[in-house]
């Protein structure tokens, strides 16, 4: 009985089972925002000194400041999840890469298609 009254109370809370959590969620949040901060040096380092306003790594950077000004706890948890795909690409070697470099079956039929006109 005593089971189903704590039951019907919610869950006990997790910081009196394991205090240890509070400290690591704490070393979490400081690890993204620090990892965050580096990632944001690093696109400003790929951008050329003569990039133009539509230069790919310029618009990259220019995104992620604003990220970052405007919401930097979405800068976050947005570098994470690129994080997160980059590494799962990095685990599929090279098969990712010949899948991308591969020629679309779509864009033959249409140089086939303009060939017969």
């Amino acid at each position: 009985m005593a089971n189903h009254a704590r039951a019907a109370d919610g869950p006990a809370p997790r910081s009196h089972l394991y205090p240890e959590l509070e400290l690591l969620d704490y070393f979490r949040d400081v690890w993204s925002k620090l990892s965050a901060e580096s990632q944001l040096r690093q696109s400003l380092e790929q951008v050329p000194g003569n990039a133009g306003p539509l230069n790919s790594s310029s618009l990259v950077h220019r995104a992620l400041s604003l990220m970052r000004e405007l919401s930097p706890g979405y800068l976050q948890q947005f570098l994470s999840y690129v994080d997160a795909l980059s590494w799962m690409e990095q685990m599929n070697g090279d098969d990712a890469a010949a899948s991308k470099d591969a020629p679309r079956a779509g864009s033959a039929k249409k140089g086939a298609r303009g060939k017969h006109r």
